[in-house]
């Protein structure tokens, strides 16, 4: 199996790139997700910090507050456009996805699921048609019960992806949200292969891989067998309830992140490369 591992930067929030990325190019990593939020990571800064450091950016998310499903045509269309100026920003700085999901947070329908369902996909359609003449890939990630209502498993995901473009959509999935919704990882993984293109290895407390119960082993054998090129995003967080907020935190959490990262990546490539023997 081709895979390329890289780390999700939103755990780190407001850390500076020159504070994480060296160590991030030294443990190993390949490359980055970032949010996307060209103001915060402006192209003229983030190339060539990147190039000096080996690392690539493999994804940029969709923003938290956008709403590809909301049955208001003004808010869902200005929420399109910037999708859309996203894709342009990809191109700029050698991203070959785009991540959507639903809106963070919105966990209930206003005018109904199927109706907001259908929405969502004309979106994602829209999207996938004015990506093809960037080369950028539009990645649908379901997302927990506790965090969105349209789109929950892997196989919701598939359902969404049905007659889309299997050249410019594929499926991004998450273990962490995985653990809450899927009755069987390995055999989901397993059924989506083919439309998997972005995986998010996080422990199901997005500790550090291995501190947690999921069965990596497990988990990367289906890849190994059903999934000849991925590209892997390690997700960690700070330990508590909202690691991210300023007040009150540990003013090392930025460190507690790294390690985790650097703990993560060791025991993925451990299970990899054995895999591999």
């Amino acid at each position: 199996m081709d895979v390329r591992i890289g780390f999700s930067l939103w755990t780190l929030a407001d850390t500076p790139l020159e504070d994480t990325l060296p160590a991030l190019a030294h443990m190993g990593y390949q490359g980055v997700e970032l949010v996307g939020d060209p103001e915060r990571f402006p192209v003229e800064q983030v190339r060539p910090v990147l190039t000096i450091h080996g690392l690539e950016v493999m994804a940029v998310a969709l923003p938290p507050t956008l709403d590809l499903a909301h049955p208001l045509p003004s808010l869902r269309h200005d929420s399109l456009a910037q999708a859309r100026e996203l894709l342009g920003y990809c191109g700029a700085v050698a991203c070959p996805r785009l991540v959507v999901r639903e809106r963070v947070g919105r966990i209930r329908p206003i005018v109904g699921r199927q109706r907001e369902w259908t929405l969502f996909r004309q979106s994602v359609a829209n999207l996938i048609q004015a990506a093809a003449g960037i080369g950028v890939r539009i990645a649908v990630l379901p997302v927990n019960r506790y965090e969105g209502y349209l789109l929950n498993t892997a196989a919701d995901g598939l359902a969404l992806l049905q007659r889309l473009d299997p050249f410019r959509a594929e499926l991004a999935l998450n273990t962490y949200h995985m653990n809450v919704e899927e009755a069987d990882l390995p055999e989901a993984l397993r059924e989506a292969a083919s439309r998997l293109g972005l995986l998010y290895a996080a422990e199901n407390h997005r500790h550090a891989i291995g501190q947690g119960h999921l069965d990596w082993v497990a988990l990367c054998q289906v890849l190994h067998r059903h999934v000849p090129s991925l590209d892997l995003l390690v997700e960690c967080q700070a330990p508590g309830a909202d690691p991210l907020l300023p007040i009150g935190r540990d003013p090392r959490w930025p460190q507690q992140v790294l390690a985790y990262a650097e703990e993560s990546i060791r025991t993925l490539r451990i299970i990899l490369a054995a895999l591999e023997a």
